[in-house]
């Protein structure tokens, strides 16, 4: 089955793809973090409020959307995606005034580390992903359902393992989406629809990596 695709590959030159999707992912997180800094230090998080933040948690629910909705069309599917990027930075602004330096930085090198296994693993093809793709959307689900729970029981043990579970799970996503990437390549070609999946599943394991740090610290 590699062998079938590999062909497909170079017909589409996948490393040429596979470079967009990284250089809009940089580039994707690089709005998020200036974002962010702007939102800090203007103010406007602190002017937000909650209902604020809950309008703009929507925003992005419904910019991830449509960014697969629009991946027939790179222009507005690439506006769309910066736009995203921009909001996230707003919604994870706090974090930088939660955590201290050194938690942040921790949670930044335990994902970058991370990422780079996976895609070793990934793109050395020693483990198909793939195949487990219903499992890791399971587990996505149930990140979900026991994070809405946990809203209303506020217990820290369970916001434990959601954290270890919601690392695990978008490990996983990581290899899947890497290989998924191949797919997209000889498709329909959008390397921001790629670099969302990418996007979405780091920003993921870093929040996740960082309430565990932070939790190591207060203790």
């Amino acid at each position: 089955m590699w062998e079938i695709k590999d062909r497909l590959y170079e017909s589409v030159d996948f490393n040429s793809f596979l470079g967009k999707v990284f250089l809009n992912l940089f580039l994707g997180f690089i709005v998020t973090g200036l974002s962010a800094y702007l939102a800090i230090y203007s103010g406007a998080i602190a002017s937000l409020g909650k209902l604020g933040f809950i309008l703009l948690a929507i925003l992005s629910f419904v910019l991830v959307i449509a960014v697969s909705a629009l991946r027939q069309n790179p222009l507005l599917a690439g506006i769309v995606f910066y736009l995203f990027c921009a909001v996230e930075g707003i919604l994870i602004g706090p974090v930088f005034l939660i955590y201290t330096k050194t938690v942040i930085f921790k949670a930044f090198i335990a994902t970058g580390i991370s990422f780079l296994t996976m895609a070793i693993l990934a793109f050395t093809k020693k483990i198909d992903f793939r195949q487990f793709g219903s499992f890791l959307f399971a587990g996505l689900i149930a990140i979900i359902i026991a994070s809405i729970v946990n809203i209303f029981l506020g217990s820290s043990t369970l916001d434990l393992v959601i954290s270890i579970i919601t690392i695990v799970v978008f490990l996983g996503l990581i290899g899947y989406d890497l290989q998924t990437l191949e797919e997209i390549a000889y498709t329909d070609g959008n390397a921001y629809f790629g670099a969302l999946n990418l996007y979405l599943d780091i920003i993921n394991l870093f929040l996740a990596f960082l309430r565990i740090f932070g939790r190591n610290e207060e203790q």
